[in-house]
């Protein structure tokens, strides 16, 4: 599909071209955005999604990268101290022994025996003194610039651990932020899955319509049946509002006496 909508655009371009002249160049800057949004909004957003996790995965190589460069720098950085150190315990010992020579040169003697049981002329000595006073200024200023880069190096260093500390957290941050984006996209999957679910509301009155149906017609099978005793069966009905053998005695001589009464009235 993607091929397609490149196709596309080509065509678009070449049809710009003939029609529009030099104006071509900023039309066809357009056909060409337009289809590539086109192209972005056809992929699905699981595949976009995906393919960010992936791009993040890709940033796990450089991180570890990084972590092996300052690795190595700190371990340059150990042996440089080390080493520095030892240029300063070698100076310190040409200091003492330029010292010792001076002393001699000073005190006036013409003889200066060394350690090794050997006489040397003060002359000698003179001669010894400059060459070891011109090696010291040598070596002294050696190790200011060592020392000059290796705090150079110390604050590289820094710089890295808190380039890496930045590059961690916007990893962990991009890592939340792409769940982020997973769980809002099940839940609009789950929305438009519970969308589907659609019931028609007539179908639903209909079937209310059955029911309440069905409904009246067991209320009238129960109201035949509560009156087919009295009705229908023959049965004598028993309960407070029946009358007694006395009150329907009563009753019938209160009407025959009336009606007695009437006849006498009438002749």
């Amino acid at each position: 599909m993607f091929k397609k909508a490149v196709y596309v655009a080509i065509g678009a371009v070449l049809l710009v071209g003939i029609l529009y002249g030099t104006n071509a160049v900023p039309y066809a800057k357009t056909a060409y955005n337009h289809v590539k949004t086109t192209a972005q909004d056809a992929v699905p957003i699981e595949f976009q999604i995906e393919a960010a996790k992936t791009q993040l995965a890709n940033i796990g190589p450089e991180i570890n990268q990084m972590v092996h460069q300052i690795a190595k720098e700190k371990a340059e950085i150990k042996r440089l101290s080390k080493e520095l150190e030892r240029q300063q315990v070698v100076l310190e010992k040409r200091y003492d022994e330029m010292m010792t020579l001076r002393e001699h040169v000073a005190s006036g003697d013409e003889v200066y025996v060394a350690t090794n049981s050997k006489a040397y002329t003060t002359e000698r000595v003179k001669e010894d003194l400059r060459h070891r006073f011109s090696v010291y200024q040598t070596a002294e200023q050696t190790i200011t610039k060592s020392e000059q880069i290796l705090e150079l190096r110390k604050v590289a260093l820094e710089n890295a651990f808190a380039k890496l500390d930045e590059a961690q957290a916007q990893q962990r941050e991009l890592e939340v932020q792409i769940e982020n984006l997973n769980a809002r996209q099940r839940m609009v999957e789950v929305a438009k899955t519970a969308s589907e679910f659609n019931i028609d509301n007539s179908e639903l009155a209909k079937t209310r319509q059955m029911i309440d149906e069905i409904s009246t017609r067991i209320d009238t099978e129960e109201a035949m049946l509560s009156l087919a005793p009295q009705y229908l069966g023959g049965q004598i009905p028993v309960g407070d509002d029946v009358l007694t053998d006395t009150d329907i005695l009563q009753e019938m001589d209160a009407y025959f006496s009336k009606v007695d009464e009437d006849d006498v009235v009438s002749k």
